[in-house]
């Protein structure tokens, strides 16, 4: 029995990720949206589309980092998440991590912009098994912290 609903839940969240966000085929996206694209990142590899409700998503290397952005049918980009190196972190957030989480190293950086407001997910790691995902804003006040 514990089988079956374990098969059941697996199956239901499956289906759940199947739904939000489908890869389709790169020929089926807007021309409008492809050529934005193309003409802001022609060095852009791995290139994968997807239908993620009413947005197309891109996801995409460039310069060894991955991106990922969401363009609404006309074209807009809405949403934009890429990786950045420690050294790419505006130097308020530098200052507060070595102010308020000395001894801790950052790990990863994403940098997300929605509708011309920034945030950075810094992942930050102090020893093992001591890590924090600390999200600021562009001049360093954090925003959310959580211990993972």
């Amino acid at each position: 029995m514990k089988n079956k609903n374990l098969i059941a839940v697996a199956l239901t969240v499956l289906g759940t990720f199947t739904v939000f966000a489908q890869d389709i085929d790169p020929n089926t996206v807007p021309a409008n949206l492809r050529q934005s694209f193309e003409q802001h990142y022609p060095q852009a590899s791995d290139v994968e589309w997807e239908l993620d409700g009413q947005s197309y998503k891109v996801e995409f290397d460039h310069n060894r980092l991955e991106h990922e952005i969401w363009y609404a049918t006309d074209g807009k980009a809405t949403r934009a998440e890429h990786e950045i190196t420690e050294a790419d972190l505006p130097n308020a957030i530098t200052s507060v991590i070595a102010s308020n989480y000395a001894g801790y190293k950052v790990d990863s950086v994403e940098k997300t912009t929605v509708n011309g407001s920034t945030t950075y997910d810094v992942e930050l790691e102090k020893g093992w098994n001591d890590e924090k995902d600390v999200v600021f804003n562009e001049s360093g006040k954090v925003l959310s912290e959580m211990i993972d």
